[in-house]
């Protein structure tokens, strides 16, 4: 055997390490908050994809696939026990239906982590401290391996939510089983086999992209649970000459060089986002643009726009696109859409996403032009409007992502939004609110789950 498969690469074995030793007190201030932050806004999304098809979907295969079947997990939509890989699917299924879920430049790991946390952390009857902690493992570990990878990976057509995800689920799930570092560098190694998800649905037009954090969160679990069981597998999996890295970015990339880099006292974690509308991470500062210059001119009939983006994300899968639409995939990727929309109703929510056929926003809808733009940073769009008498009107997003920093106090108050969205009545958002607040000291999660839960039924019943 050579010594790439022998020698452990130091960026996985540092990053299972991390994972496997994780503890509330050795965390810097403010980290374990950032987990609670992400746990209660990630459910939120859920409860409010209540009525979503695909996580009904979902439920209706797993009621087949697992006939007669019983297990240690909680599937949110109603309540149903389940193995905890089955679980994990559908919750991950159920958070990432609306696509609003937490975001960051290398994905929207969340959508995997806290379903297989969630899953995991029922079976072994863990903490809230455990919990919190197994997320804090999961999303850092997840976001080291794709920030210097990512954009590589999105070029080759694969979905970065999915196969990084996979790797944080199996860290999670690592942390909450107390595997040694060995066994959970063993289980990112086998996570990094079961990578998963692509983005041709947005160019088809179909409604598979909430399997992929489904896929990848029942794949995490399984790694972990297959390194438990003593499963060994190539220490080089991440940077090998044929492993991750390579396999899933460009020849010659050099991605692996930042993983360890300040690990344990700086966060990647720390830089988590969130989305005030069910649209790509790229659109919520264009909708954001779109309607503060609409509340500028309410009247105004719109002539033209333009809608001066990132190079990365203009020319991004679907961004583009400006017709027909069929589905939510096409309108939630669609900057023409989203801007349109925005434009015409002066807010953008969820039934909005799905008016594939009104003329009022297909018109504005073909007034909208990306433009390229080198001049533009990430996330920091520049929109120009004319109207119809010639006048012509501009905004530029100055705060780029940190405008969306997910606080505990954005995660309380978009919790709210959403549960209200939904038709959860307040007393029940504050007591998901509220357990979710509860976790450092809870000592399990069951008053969380039930929360959950709670809410979830009155967001079906809606």
């Amino acid at each position: 055997m050579t010594p790439s498969t022998t020698e452990p690469a130091p960026g996985l074995a540092a990053l299972a390490g991390f994972a496997a030793g994780t503890s509330a007190a050795a965390l810097p201030d403010g980290i374990l908050r950032q987990a609670q932050a992400c746990l209660l806004y990630g459910l939120s999304v859920g409860i409010a994809s209540a009525r979503a098809e695909a996580p009904r979907a979902t439920a209706a295969a797993m009621d087949w696939e697992y006939a007669g079947s019983h297990g240690s997990a909680t599937r949110l939509l109603d309540g149903r026990r389940l193995p905890a890989t089955a679980a994990a699917f559908a919750n991950g299924v159920l958070l990432h239906s609306r696509v609003q879920e937490d975001a960051h430049p290398a994905g929207h790991v969340g959508v995997v982590v806290v379903p297989a946390a969630l899953a995991v952390a029922e079976q072994v009857d863990a903490s809230g401290a455990d919990l919190l902690c197994s997320l804090v493992s999961g999303y850092e570990t997840a976001l080291r391996i794709g920030r210097d990878h990512a954009a590589d990976a999105s070029a080759r057509g694969f979905r970065t939510t999915s196969i990084y995800g996979g790797f944080g689920a199996a860290a999670a799930a690592a942390r909450l089983m107390r595997l040694p570092p060995d066994r959970t560098q063993d289980a990112l190694a086998l996570a990094a086999s079961a990578a998963c998800g692509v983005r041709e649905f947005v160019n088809a037009g179909t409604e598979e992209y909430p399997l992929h954090a489904g896929y990848a969160a029942r794949n995490g679990i399984s790694a972990a649970a297959c390194a438990r069981a003593g499963t060994r597998a190539a220490p080089s999996s991440l940077d090998g000459g044929a492993g991750f890295f390579r396999s899933y970015g460009q020849p010659g990339g050099c991605y692996g060089r930042r993983l360890a880099d300040g690990l344990g006292d700086e966060f990647e974690f720390s830089q988590v986002t969130y989305k005030p509308y069910p649209t790509c991470q790229f659109h919520r500062s264009v909708v954001g643009g779109v309607l503060a210059l609409r509340r500028q001119s309410p009247r105004a009939q719109l002539r033209h726009m333009a809608i001066h983006m990132h190079p990365f994300e203009a020319d991004f899968v679907g961004v583009r696109y400006a017709g027909p639409f069929r589905q939510f995939s096409q309108t939630f990727m669609s900057a023409p859409f989203c801007a349109a929309l925005a434009w015409v109703d002066g807010r953008v929510g969820y039934e909005g996403m799905h008016r594939y056929d009104d003329a009022r926003i297909l018109d504005a809808v073909a007034r909208i032009d990306v433009v390229s733009d080198p001049s533009a940073a990430r996330y920091r769009p520049r929109i120009v409007a004319v109207d119809e008498t010639g006048v012509q009107s501009e905004w530029t997003e100055t705060r780029g992502s940190d405008a969306y920093q997910l606080t505990w106090d954005a995660a309380v108050a978009m919790s709210g939004a959403l549960c209200d969205e939904a038709g959860v009545p307040a007393p029940v958002a504050r007591a998901l609110a509220d357990a979710a607040d509860a976790l450092p000291q809870a000592p399990s999660i069951s008053t969380l789950i039930e929360a959950a839960a709670s809410a979830m039924a009155r967001a079906r019943q809606h």
